[in-house]
């Protein structure tokens, strides 16, 4: 069953479930609504949020606030996030403010030092990828995808934040489904109305949830148990 675009609210509650959620980039409002939809509860649930929480949108550290107050939301490191270190790193100091950063960066030096310290120690503590059993069904979870040609144990942090079409159009990892984001939707269905949660037709072994909420679409959530997804339709200026 799949609580659609349309407004199709009708759903089955699982306890003690496994969502995942792809980026969000600051829409912190149905980022809230997504998980009163789903009806999670911090004490059973447990939801895994692949990057990309911040830039582009306008509440970026709210985003992060939140999820750093939950002990059961893992957070993952989108190729955002990367960038953002990397410009903080003076590593590169023009992608970030290209691509969204700039309305992030003045919310992150408006905090106390305290704050913007604890905000930066917990994103470098989080990890680019997981892999984990949901009802016998292994699951490898990453931003953006992952190098085909390597296994889990050799894939780079560039390959994780950054794949596209190189790791969408072809066979994934062997034995795992591959729950991603990175890519909004509508590129990979090539229809701009298109904002559906992509299973890969063809080697059925990958899911991409980003349903480009900040660009006017959904933001989506699956539900591993049984592969439910659940969508919140972007809010008109928020």
């Amino acid at each position: 069953m799949t609580t659609n675009l349309l407004g199709n609210t009708e759903r089955v509650y699982i306890a003690m479930s496994t969502y995942c959620i792809a980026d969000i980039h600051g829409c912190y409002g149905e980022f809230i609504s997504l998980l009163e939809l789903i009806g999670f509860d911090d004490s059973l649930d447990t939801i895994y949020v692949l990057g990309d929480a911040i830039d582009r949108g306008e509440n970026s550290v709210d985003c992060l606030k939140f999820i750093m107050q939950k002990n059961s939301v893992r957070f993952l490191i989108g190729n955002h996030e990367q960038m953002m270190f990397d410009y903080i790193d003076k590593i590169d100091m023009y992608s970030w403010f290209e691509n969204g950063g700039r309305e992030t960066l003045s919310q992150i030096i408006a905090l106390p030092d305290a704050e913007y310290a604890e905000i930066m120690d917990f994103l470098r503590s989080c990890a680019y990828h997981e892999t984990l059993d949901v009802n016998g069904k292994r699951y490898f979870l990453s931003h953006a995808g992952l190098d085909t040609s390597r296994s889990i144990a050799h894939q780079t942090n560039e390959a994780l934040v950054w794949s596209r079409e190189n790791f969408y159009g072809y066979q994934g990892l062997e034995g795992h489904t591959c729950i991603f984001g990175h890519t909004p939707t509508f590129f990979i269905h090539g229809s701009y109305d298109n904002y559906d949660v992509w299973f890969d037709p063809r080697h059925n072994d990958k899911i991409c949830i980003d349903s480009g909420c900040v660009y006017g679409g959904a933001l989506a959530a699956i539900r591993l148990e049984d592969q439910e997804i659940f969508y919140i339709k972007k809010e008109d200026g928020a």
